[in-house]
């Protein structure tokens, strides 16, 4: 295994797009632990540029001493492969998490490609050229487009909650977008300005399907408010001049 450990670390690497020190701390991680829980005592693998070392530390005589492991002849090898594929799997998928927490309340427009009883399935770019299923429950599409909503629609969706779940032992990204909340007005109205208008908007009050009460420090053109106001199937009331 020693001499081909640097080509399993590059594998690893190309397969969970870690960087090569996210999967060596892996390694030394769950080598460590496995082979403490093997031998009953405490043992650390160290990795470096030309080595893999398995340092188990015993007791003689009260005298603590050091042992080199020959991870070569060692079993349990495909155990330990295993493992490291979950531990991957789900460092990985963190790393994924703690990426896109950041994205958390922003607009994203979505393509939907499920309906089902408990809500929608949407297919969205959290960033350029990386599309990701996303959840929308039920309860987080308004009364007033359950029923219109259908599959092939392309729809603007705020980004809930970004998380990490387990299914079927597995580790999981998962995002959660819904059409109800009051951040989805501001981030339309805020999309059809640009990015370089200067106008902060905030919503005081939304009333789904019916009417929401927007506050700007600068003047919205009718045509955007119309245009957020269709996709939304609901009035927006702009008032210039409030602070928000």
């Amino acid at each position: 295994m020693q001499t081909h450990y640097n080509e399993i670390i590059n594998s690893f690497v190309d397969k969970y797009g870690l960087s090569r020190g996210q999967v060596v701390a892996e390694i030394e991680k769950t080598f460590s632990a496995m082979l403490s829980r093997w031998y009953g005592t405490g043992t650390v693998v160290l990795f470096g540029d030309d080595y893999l070392q398995a340092l188990h530390y015993v007791k003689q005589s009260g005298i603590p001493l050091q042992n080199q492991l020959e991870l070569v002849s060692m079993r349990g090898w495909n155990t330990i492969r295993r493992i490291l594929d979950q531990n991957l799997t789900q460092a990985a998928c963190l790393h994924e998490v703690a990426h896109y927490k950041r994205l958390e309340h922003e607009l994203r427009w979505g393509e939907i490609i499920r309906k089902n009883d408990n809500g929608f399935l949407v297919e969205i770019e959290l960033e350029k050229d990386q599309a990701i299923i996303a959840e929308c429950p039920l309860n987080r599409i308004g009364v007033h487009e359950r029923n219109t909503l259908a599959v092939g629609q392309r729809r603007a969706f705020h980004l809930r909650r970004i998380d990490s779940v387990k299914l079927h032992g597995i580790t999981r990204v998962k995002v959660v977008v819904d059409r109800v909340s009051k951040n989805l007005v501001t981030t339309l109205l805020k999309e059809q300005l640009g990015t370089t208008a200067q106008v902060h908007l905030y919503c005081t009050k939304r009333y789904v399907g019916h009417k929401s009460f927007v506050e700007a420090s600068g003047f919205l053109p009718k045509q955007i408010i119309l245009t957020a106001s269709r996709e939304l199937n609901e009035h927006i009331q702009v008032t210039v001049g409030e602070k928000s």
